[in-house]
């Protein structure tokens, strides 16, 4: 499964992998993305939906982006199965990656800007502030009923 984090320090990394590895079922966990931002576990029988909140509670905001069923596949070699040479392959790849280059004409612009929604300080578990209200009492009795309380 793919956690997308919402951290900009690795003091929130380091404690949103902490709160990942102490989850019952979790095999690996490991942090991808371009911008260091998701969280990728592995493991056989986790619940997604609370980790995803226990991420929230103890380490920083959390959106579950992609959860898969992981099967690992054991691949053995079979005599009637005929495999392509590799020279091949490699010089279809070279032609692709120059091609995509030329496209791209040396700008990102399939790169999604990066967008956090909580923007981490010196203090990373720092909350916003209330806002202050000034409450305004309208006294019934007014000055003309004479009622003093001291």
């Amino acid at each position: 499964m793919c956690i997308k984090l919402s951290v900009n320090c690795d003091k929130c990394r380091r404690k949103a992998m902490e709160v990942a590895v102490n989850a019952k079922g979790v095999i690996s966990v490991a942090i991808e993305g371009e911008f260091e931002d998701e969280l990728v576990v592995v493991g056989d029988g986790i619940d997604a939906a609370s980790l995803v909140d226990t991420l929230r509670k103890k380490a920083c905001y959390a959106i579950l982006e992609t959860l898969e069923e992981f099967n690992p596949e054991i691949s053995t070699p079979d005599d009637d199965q005929v495999e392509k040479p590799q020279e091949d392959d490699d010089t279809e790849n070279s032609n692709n990656m120059e091609t995509a280059d030329d496209d791209n004409n040396g700008t990102d612009q399939n790169v999604p800007p990066h967008c956090c929604l909580a923007q981490c300080s010196t203090n990373c578990y720092e909350h916003p502030h209330p806002e202050m209200y000034e409450a305004v009492v309208y006294d019934s009795y007014g000055p003309t009923t004479g009622c003093t309380i001291m």
